[in-house]
């Protein structure tokens, strides 16, 4: 089995080939993501992947990991920053485009999967990942396995009310724990104080030297929701790492002073929590989307209902070749509707326009 795995971001889609092991990579590829339209978002996914179909693949699955959520059942993506991704039916219209396996999952998930599988997590039963970059994410997973609960919103701690008379966010809610966490939320509070831009590393770099009491302050608050926030995490899930990635993951206070917060935080101040930065850096995402395929997707039951497919619709189409009738063109149109049946999407690829051309 070869996996393709796709970070799809923001700015930038990511795309792999590996065999078994994600981290085999065969190939890689890496664009600017498409955002002028939903359609024009699948075509340019279809070029990337047709881009490696000279690899004469076996039996290939799609992991993709994308923002927002989505939806464990459907594939389909909501709350996106990604717009022309949201509430659209991704996963099912990316897999009749591409007529293989597809599986979507958020892309924090990508990064705990990626991370517990090889990464810091690997040998622990839980991993808890989380993500504090320009937003923030997180994924659970448990001996090896991603749970993302049955809306498909576990880990998404972001959005977990810290002071409920602060600042709007845009998932329509306020004092988001992403609104003091992030980097971006760090840069707004230090902005709102000096009206002055800087960047995470400046602001964390000023308030160590002293002199900078709005950088001193501004740290201290995000300490103290850091202690709050994961405390409320380790008492409810109690996870045998939790692994940290994004651009503050680099902030060192993170794994010495930000684990002595969570410590208080927890049940008779408990010190056996381990918090650790990611090992698989940036490519966390595009290596878990890969591990994806490999879960939850089985390649070979799918390729064989291509099989069957494939063969329902040639019988068909010789019956309707040998007797043009309006009985042949009726079983021409059941084979068709089957085949659609067992790979949505595979029946209108092989028989073209028959749809228009059909009279009944």
């Amino acid at each position: 089995m070869h996996r393709i795995g796709i970070d799809l971001g923001g700015t930038k889609t990511e795309l792999i080939v590996t065999g078994e092991n994600p981290l085999d990579v065969i190939e890689k590829k890496r664009v600017e993501t498409e955002r002028s339209g939903y359609q024009a978002l699948l075509k340019q996914l279809e070029d990337l992947v047709d881009s490696v179909g000279n690899l004469a693949l076996e039996n290939p699955a799609v992991g993709l990991g994308a923002p927002g959520f989505v939806d464990p059942k459907t594939g389909a993506v909501g709350s996106s920053n990604l717009r022309p991704l949201s509430f659209k039916p991704f996963q099912e219209d990316l897999q009749k485009r591409l007529g293989m396996p597809v599986r979507v999952v958020n892309d924090a998930n990508c990064f705990a999967l990626s991370e517990a599988l090889h990464g810091a997590g690997k040998g622990y039963g839980m991993v808890l990942g989380i993500i504090l970059g320009t937003g923030m994410g997180g994924g659970l997973v448990l001996d090896g396995k991603l749970w993302s609960g049955s809306q498909g919103i576990a880990g998404e701690w972001g959005h977990a009310t810290v002071n409920p008379e602060g600042p709007a966010c845009y998932c329509g809610r306020r004092g988001c724990q992403e609104l003091y966490l992030s980097g971006t939320g760090i840069q707004r509070m230090y902005r709102e104080r000096t009206g002055s831009d800087l960047g995470v590393q400046q602001i964390f770099e000023a308030s160590q030297e002293g002199n900078d009491a709005d950088a001193v302050q501004v740290m201290e608050i995000f300490l103290e929701t850091f202690g709050q926030a994961l405390g409320n995490l380790v008492m409810s899930l109690d996870p045998d790492v939790i692994v940290i990635g994004g651009g503050v993951s680099n902030l060192p206070i993170l794994y010495k002073e930000g684990l002595q917060r969570v410590s208080v935080q927890v049940f008779q101040g408990r010190q056996n929590i381990r918090i650790v930065q990611n090992q698989l850096g940036d490519s966390s995402g595009v290596y878990g989307a890969a591990a994806a395929a490999g879960h939850g997707l089985n390649p070979g039951k799918f390729w064989l209902r291509v099989w069957v497919a494939r063969t329902v619709l040639g019988l068909m189409l010789l019956v309707m070749a040998s007797n043009p009738s309006r009985a042949a063109e009726s079983w021409a149109c059941a084979g068709y509707t089957l085949a659609e049946y067992l790979i949505p999407g595979l029946g209108y690829g092989l028989m073209g326009d028959f749809r228009q051309n059909a009279h009944f």
